[in-house]
């Protein structure tokens, strides 16, 4: 296990231990939150009922002043003699601020005067309202909404019938009144800068404001209550904002005043908040607390116990917890010594199990040594064998089994003469092996020199053994056919050994006559390129052949590599490796 699983670990247990303490303080937390959403809700009904009232007297204001409206005009007409145009009604309604255009209409709808600059000649005669006004008898008409020509306002006109003195029809004393002055801003209303305060008709269409022009029908038909009414609607920029709405006596109109809803931890929740805030405080002391007691009492020593057991990992086993001992409470306590017992049977079984393996290498090395004697030993009645003969075939074959013999007796120098009895060096064991082959092949008496270029690697044992045959089959070979007679220089054999991530490299390479001559020449003389094989296949190898860059003969053996070890391969299908 690394040290960043012991911390997940270690870290699971402090959340595990954290959210145990949060679910047994949650019941405080739950009661504050019901608290928080009651006032939440009351700060909500607070709200709703002070827009309603602001959007009551904006629509007071608006019926005051649309009612006001054929008041002042019958005033203008009880007052008017003779020409009504010749009257100074400037004056008049320059005094009062929230009216615009005032005129006095012909009875072929022409203005005949205004007190806002218009076009010449223009008229009425083909408005709805006076049309109204000339035919039905009506003494007061008020229009729909429409934008001044005068002004560009959107503005409801009030027209009051004039007659003759013997009745007849004779126009219209006309007066406007802007939307902006029936939704003027009430000074005292609390809804922050973004409030907006407009009139929407029967149709949908929103005059005065910032954030609508024009209702959809489903947001229309909510309206249509004649009751006031609390809505939220999207905006056209987007956004949520709630809408009171307050319809207006007469004319379908409705006074709205809209804000944007609150979020719950918004300023106008502020005060709701508050008792909330103290429960959440409480929690969040209480699970510091808990955070700080379960670091000081528990996981602390926990920590420094994982250390002392990592030390103990390493091999260091005198090493005692002496502050948890000292320090720590009684169940931390009870552990450390626990540990400290586990580490002292440890030692001692380890103190065993090392003068075992001692015993065993020592053991293993003097096999390695009496089994090298008798390779020798055998080697020596080789020879003596050999100078009996008189076959140069038969002397041949017993030198082959000799170079074999000896490659054999070289590991098993190589075993007990190192500390590791289980694997030899290849650099150290290749070279020898190389300047062994050379003194029993006489390759410097031939003019031969035998060469070798080493990795570093360490070798199995196991491994070791086929290699050492393999290389001995290979530069004796090479030895003997290589090089024909009559041929002086240029004669060298190399032993390479490359070692990459995936595969070692085992090549022997000489310069001498070819591939292919030797093939011919070594065919039916011996069992070596059958042996090489066999070798290839107990390192899982694979075998190939060719020309050298001098155009000799290059042999050489591919051997697979697997974390790091040569001849190594993966499992097989089904299995893993051991479970920790």
């Amino acid at each position: 296990m690394t040290t960043e699983d012991r911390l997940s670990r270690r870290l699971s247990l402090r959340v595990l231990l954290l959210l145990i303490f949060a679910a047994a303080l949650s019941p405080v937390l739950v009661i504050g939150g019901i608290r928080w959403a009651s006032d939440i809700e009351r700060e909500a009904s607070n709200r709703r009922e002070v827009m309603t009232l602001v959007a009551q007297e904006a629509a007071s204001r608006a019926e005051y002043m649309l009612d006001t409206a054929p008041a002042l005009l019958s005033l203008i007409d009880s007052i008017a003699l003779g020409d009504p145009c010749a009257e100074p009604i400037r004056e008049l309604i320059d005094a009062l601020p929230a009216f615009a255009n005032l005129g006095v209409i012909g009875a072929q709808g022409r203005i005949l005067c205004s007190t806002q600059g218009v076009a010449p000649n223009s008229g009425y005669a083909n408005t709805a309202w006076f049309t109204e006004l000339q035919q039905s008898g009506a003494r007061v008409v008020r229009s729909a909404a429409y934008q001044s020509a005068a002004t560009g306002e959107w503005t409801f006109a009030t027209a009051l019938r004039r007659e003759t003195a013997r009745g007849a029809f004779d126009g219209a004393y006309l007066i406007g009144v802007p939307v902006s002055s029936l939704v003027a801003q009430l000074s005292r209303t609390t809804l922050g800068d973004d409030a907006d305060l407009a009139l929407v008709d029967s149709t949908g269409q929103v005059f005065a404001s910032s954030h609508w022009t024009q209702l959809s029908p489903a947001d229309t038909a909510k309206l249509g209550t004649g009751k006031p009414a609390f809505l939220e609607l999207e905006a056209a920029e987007g956004g949520i904002r709630q809408m009171a709405v307050v319809p207006l006596a007469q004319n379908n109109l409705f006074a709205v005043l809209s804000a944007p809803k609150p979020t719950p931890i918004a300023l106008e929740n502020i005060s709701a908040f508050g008792s909330f805030a103290l429960p959440l405080l409480a929690w969040l002391l209480a699970l510091v607390t808990a955070w700080l007691a379960m670091d000081r009492l528990v996981l602390r020593w926990l920590d420094y116990l994982r250390r002392i057991a990592g030390l103990y990992a390493s091999g260091k086993l005198s090493v005692q917890p002496l502050r948890a001992k000292r320090q720590a409470p009684g169940e931390i306590n009870v552990l450390a010594d626990t540990m400290e017992e586990m580490a002292t049977r440890i030692r001692d079984r380890t103190s065993r199990m090392e003068d075992a393996l001692a015993a065993r290498d020592a053991a293993m090395k003097e096999i390695h040594h009496r089994v090298k004697n008798n390779l020798q030993i055998i080697n020596s009645l080789l020879s003596l064998q050999g100078r009996k003969l008189k076959d140069p075939a038969a002397i041949a074959v017993l030198d082959d089994a000799r170079s074999r013999i000896n490659a054999l007796s070289l590991i098993h120098r190589s075993l007990y003469e190192h500390d590791n009895i289980r694997a030899v060096e290849a650099r150290t064991f290749f070279s020898e092996l190389t300047s062994q082959l050379d003194q029993a092949l006489g390759a410097e008496d031939q003019g031969i020199s035998i060469e070798a270029s080493i990795d570093h690697d360490t070798l199995d044992a196991d491994i070791a053994v086929p290699l050492a045959l393999f290389t001995a089959e290979a530069v004796t070979n090479s030895v003997k056919h290589a090089f024909p007679s009559g041929r002086s220089t240029g004669k060298r054999v190399k032993v390479v050994y490359r070692v990459t991530e995936a595969e070692a490299l085992l090549a022997v390479e000489d310069d001498g006559v070819g591939a292919s001559i030797i093939a011919q020449t070594a065919a039916g003389q011996g069992i070596g390129a059958t042996l090489m094989s066999a070798f290839a296949r107990q390192v899982r190898g694979t075998l190939e052949e060719g020309a050298s860059d001098s155009g000799g003969r290059r042999i050489f053996l591919r051997i697979p590599r697997l974390n790091g070890v040569t001849g190594a391969h993966p499992p097989l299908a089904g299995q893993g490796a051991a479970s920790t």
